[in-house]
């Protein structure tokens, strides 16, 4: 009688539509809701009715530790990637069901060109709406030596020309650990004409490389510990958001050419000594942004104060500024100039804090040319009252600080 109860139950279940079937099963994870294939003749077509495939190393091997990979690890993550992605992609050769997301995560190496080429074929067939991919690499960002980024540079240009469909369809890409050569980025941005969203992350070209960004689509740009001279914006028409963090460059980082719906920028650095004091007028050039994030590292203060005549012109539509980790040791008085120069401004958020895991040892500080001119005499975090006095009579801001 039992068995026939649960019999019934899973019959009910089995029995629900096709939308309503499908709406419970892609509450799933992709590797969880393919296993539901092997329940019942009738739920085998669900995989192929999947609208939103997400295949990464981690969803199928979630005891996989990145720190602790030897070379054989990454080929047998990738060969699982790989099985995983041509058994979901090709059931869905002869399926009317559209992919709205193809996204995919696997590492650069053994097995990556197999992985590459089922989804371009996948894409090939024009019924994926949208893909991402984000390429890993063996060894994690702070391990890898300049040997290594070569070498994953090199990987990264065999799988461009093994498989540059794949790109075609992106609309989101993320690289990281690469050495590769300035054309090889022109490459990419001419490969990814769909491109909404690009991150890189520890990618160069090279001592006193200048990265040149042109791209019809893109929209967001991230940008991290990328050793490169500089960052020429020259032709982004719907670019939005830009995050940049972390520059060696003892000039001007960035330039902003055509980036007319630019609303968001967001820099960080650790400064040392050397580093460029940075005008916000001149770096910014014809943006007109609406927020603004920084952020100091606890370190030097790398924006120099300008007067409300040279900063209205690219702050005037600007709506909230965020200035992080500004050091204890920092006088505040310098921030009035945000305030002067953006008289649309609507919110300025202050955080003071000394991050722990940096140096305090004086002979390293040296060593590694912190700067010391962060300590000044003047206006303190104890006087941080006076910022609430507004600049201008009849210009209401709400200010909100957090300490």
């Amino acid at each position: 009688m039992q068995d026939e109860e649960v019999d019934d139950q899973a019959d009910r279940l089995s029995n629900l539509p096709d939308d309503i079937l499908l709406n419970i099963v892609e509450r799933l994870d992709t590797a969880c809701a393919t296993r539901t294939s092997i329940l019942s003749r009738r739920w085998r077509q669900i995989p192929a009715m999947l609208s939103n495939i997400v295949i990464t190393v981690g969803s199928y091997d979630p005891e996989l530790d990145r720190s602790k990979l030897t070379r054989g690890d990454v080929s047998r993550a990738n060969a699982t990637v790989h099985e995983a992605t041509r058994s979901i992609l090709e059931i869905r050769t002869a399926s009317l069901h559209p992919i709205h997301l193809l996204c995919m995560q696997f590492f650069l190496g053994d097995g990556s060109l197999a992985i590459g080429q089922a989804v371009a074929s996948a894409i090939a067939t024009k019924m994926v709406e949208s893909a991402e991919l984000a390429l890993l690499t063996h060894q994690e960002g702070r391990r890898c030596t300049d040997d290594d980024l070569l070498a994953y540079g090199l990987q990264f240009w065999s799988f461009l020309h093994a498989c540059p469909n794949i790109f075609s369809g992106l609309t989101r890409l993320k690289l990281e650990n690469l050495r590769l050569g300035e054309s090889d980025f022109t490459k990419v941005f001419s490969l990814s004409k769909r491109l909404e969203f690009l991150c890189l992350f520890n990618c160069f070209a090279g001592i006193l490389s200048v990265l040149e960004v042109e791209h019809q689509q893109l929209r967001e740009l991230e940008i991290f510990r990328c050793d490169l001279e500089r960052v020429d914006l020259d032709w982004l028409p719907n670019l939005t958001k830009l995050t940049f963090s972390c520059w060696t460059s003892h000039h001007d980082p960035l330039s902003f050419g055509y980036v007319p719906l630019l609303q968001a920028v967001t820099m960080s650095n650790t400064a040392v000594s050397w580093h460029k004091m940075l005008k916000l007028s001149e770096i910014l050039g014809n943006a007109t942004i609406s927020e603004l994030h920084l952020n100091f590292e606890s370190e030097k203060i790398w924006v120099k104060p300008e007067g409300p005549r040279e900063l209205s012109k690219v702050l005037h539509k600007l709506r909230l500024v965020n200035l992080a980790d500004i050091s204890e040791e920092c006088d505040l008085a310098w921030t009035l100039f945000v305030l002067q120069g953006a008289p649309s401004l609507k919110d300025l958020c202050l955080t003071v804090w000394n991050r722990c895991e940096m140096t305090w040892d004086e002979e390293e500080r040296k060593e590694f040319e912190f700067s010391e001119d962060k300590k000044d005499s003047g206006f303190r975090v104890g006087n941080i009252c006076t910022l609430f006095q507004a600049p201008q009579s009849g210009c209401a801001k709400d200010i909100w600080i957090s300490v």
